[in-house]
């Protein structure tokens, strides 16, 4: 009885709704707006997740095709009065550990990857991005749609080889690299990639090969197992080291690349981790208000703050469970029994990340060690990856150990579907957007910028969501993107020829 009474409290905690109001300014709109929208503050899950009490058991003698290998899922017990798994203490540090990614080549390996294009601002805000393969229209897609919103940071990205580059991205990713692009705000940093691939046989992908057989590059746009030579150094001789780890998705092996980024910046930065192909930008989202989750008091995000922002898919479309995609990547690297402990949970998107730089830069390195450990092949294990650590991997304490300042806390923020910075999609397909009131048009002279009047709203049915993901997923917003995509591009070249 006294389980059901803590299942009821908790129940009712979680439906007391958040009153406050609060005023966002919209970023993009033209010079003579200064439009402010009323909106009701972002809703947020509890940072302590509402999921059976897990303890993780170290355990050294663990095999690697082990269900459980290092990490042994333990609920405890239920009875108060019985016996309950104990964590393994570790005086003055949190209960859970995980090493440096370049750990895996020495102790004394240091980080020698440099950007090919561009160069960092650690003072500002950051967008990261995995963006190999593509033409310019979906860079267009992605870089003109966040200039335009007043973004005035930094966006990096890991881009094709040299050799494989195309010429009109080549040009457009040095103008926004240079110095002359500090005119508009924005700076894109790129990182040309030598990605060593190989197929799923094992077979080595040459770079002609990936080009000949119709990858559009020798990654297959993440679908292809890969290792990146020469990100760290053998040792403090900082001569190149060749990559320890064994070949994996490029979708996975990203996050090593987001560590390495995430430490050109400082503690005052704010990051957001983004897919890149299907992603279009409404608004400045490091200027959407949050509430907090403990005391729902609005959030100003200022440089004392070190918080995690997490975004979930439609919960009333579908769960972990319901998806045999979610289920399978926690299955395949964790087992049986954590699948059953998170399958009635909302699916959390890996695809779309933010916080502070503290917290962007301990969470990749959790992402990094997940990798390490269950060696999961499967494109799309990251996200296994990223919702095991919220739900039974103990992210939390992660985050709250000592970061640079010598705090001690630090937030997980859960947003509910269409509540925060980031509206994911992809779990909405089932009719189109329109008929479910999430694509709509607006008088342009009233509210958001957008020359054709159409908008993706947030669930409030008039806040524009500041981040679009997974827009490709709905026929009419797909075209409408594109028709602004095409119109944008034409301004830009404009711009040029006119220098």
């Amino acid at each position: 009885m006294n389980y059901i009474r803590r299942l009821l409290l908790f129940s009712g905690l979680a439906m007391i709704g958040i009153s406050h109001t609060i005023l966002v300014r919209m970023e993009g709109f033209s010079s003579e707006r200064e439009d402010l929208l009323t909106v009701p503050p972002p809703k947020l899950r509890r940072p302590l997740k509402d999921v059976d009490p897990i303890t993780l058991n170290f355990d050294p003698m663990a095999h690697d095709n082990s269900t459980t290998s290092l990490y042994d899922i333990t609920p405890k017990s239920q009875n108060e009065e019985g016996p309950a798994s104990k964590k393994v203490e570790r005086p003055g540090q949190p209960n859970v550990h995980f090493p440096l990614p370049t750990e895996a080549v020495s102790s004394s390996s240091k980080i020698i990857l440099e950007p090919t294009f561009g160069s960092h601002r650690p003072d500002q805000n950051a967008v990261f991005a995995l963006a190999e393969g593509y033409d310019l229209n979906v860079y267009a897609t992605f870089i003109e749609s966040l200039k335009m919103t007043g973004y005035q940071g930094d966006v990096v990205m890991a881009v094709s080889s040299i050799r494989g580059i195309k010429k009109d991205v080549k040009e457009y990713l040095q103008f926004y690299a240079s110095i002359e692009s500090d005119k508009s705000g924005i700076r894109v940093i790129s990182y040309s990639i030598d990605w060593e691939c190989y197929k799923k046989s094992g077979t080595k992908i040459s770079p002609e090969d990936g080009y000949k057989e119709g990858r559009g590059n020798p990654t297959n746009h993440g679908f292809s197992d890969c290792k990146l030579h020469n990100m760290y150094s053998e040792d403090d001789s900082l001569s190149p080291a060749q990559d320890p780890r064994d070949a994996r998705p490029v979708a996975t092996a990203r996050y090593e690349l987001y560590w390495i980024w995430s430490r050109k910046y400082d503690s005052s930065s704010k990051i957001l981790i983004i897919d890149f192909r299907d992603t279009y930008f409404q608004t400045n989202p490091f200027s959407f208000a949050a509430s907090s989750p403990q005391t729902g008091d609005l959030i100003t995000n200022t440089h004392h703050e070190c918080y995690l922002d997490l975004f979930e898919e439609n919960f009333d479309a579908i769960n972990i469970g319901k998806s045999s995609y979610n289920s399978n990547w926690i299955k395949s690297a964790y087992g049986n029994d954590a699948l059953k402990t998170v399958a009635a949970k909302p699916v959390i998107c890996s695809g779309s990340t933010m916080g502070t730089q503290h917290a962007i830069e301990k969470y990749t390195i959790a992402m990094v060690a997940q990798s390490d450990e269950r060696k999961c092949k499967s494109v799309g294990c990251d996200q296994g990856f990223h919702n095991y650590l919220y739900y039974l991997g103990n992210l939390d304490e992660w985050l709250a150990s000592t970061n640079k300042r010598g705090e001690q806390t630090c937030d997980i923020r859960v947003h509910v579907h269409g509540e925060g910075a980031v509206n994911n999609l992809s779990a909405m397909r089932e009719s189109p957007l329109r008929d479910q009131g999430v694509l709509k048009t607006f008088d342009v002279n009233e509210t958001y910028v957008a020359k054709d009047g159409n908008i993706v709203v947030n669930s409030d049915g008039s806040t524009p969501s500041p981040v679009v993901h997974q827009f490709d997923r709905d026929k009419e917003l797909k075209g409408l993107i594109r028709k602004r995509t095409s119109q944008m591009l034409k301004e830009w070249k404009s711009e040029q020829s006119s220098r």
